[in-house]
């Protein structure tokens, strides 16, 4: 399990990679962003792309599960306040391998939650040549690591208060 405190400026996380498949980007496009070239063959051939592309929104979510399966699944994570700087570098087609990635730029304990703590990753996907296709930077929050008290469950719910002595 990884806590806040585990995360340090500077460590890179590498997170595997997602490969793109024509019917996964005609499927989301369909769905969720109709453009021409995220929804036709034939008139994305005649797009300035010059052929089927992934959605933006697509391909965040390509890296959304990369940084799940590779990080938050084994993580304290409880959410994200919101996300900065996202970046569609280059059209990501069908067929393209991707590698995803976080560096960690920085963290800060929360101001409004003493259990909690703010971790900033750029996020990254990048093809087979290291060529970055896609950036973020993220806001995740991640819980503290416990204390030895709330690490032992019987200690933590001792019903007993004591006033101080008054001698």
């Amino acid at each position: 399990m990884r806590y806040f405190e585990d995360f340090r400026t500077g460590d890179v996380h590498e997170l595997g990679t997602v490969t793109v498949t024509a019917e996964e980007v005609l499927d989301f496009g369909r769905r969720f962003d109709p453009q021409p070239f995220h929804t036709d063959p034939a008139l994305a051939a005649e797009s300035p792309f010059g052929g089927l592309i992934a959605s933006g929104w697509h391909t965040a979510s390509m890296f959304m599960r990369r940084y799940v399966d590779g990080l938050l699944a084994y993580s304290a994570c409880t959410g994200s306040p919101g996300v900065d700087e996202v970046r569609y570098l280059r059209p990501v087609r069908p067929g393209d391998v991707l590698t995803a990635r976080v560096e960690i730029l920085g963290s800060r304990p929360s101001p409004f939650n003493p259990g909690t703590g703010v971790v900033q990753p750029r996020c990254t996907l990048a093809d087979r040549d290291g060529t970055v296709v896609f950036s973020m930077i993220l806001h995740s929050i991640f819980r503290r690591r416990p204390t030895d008290r709330a690490a032992h469950p019987a200690a933590a719910q001792d019903p007993v208060v004591r006033a101080p002595s008054a001698a």
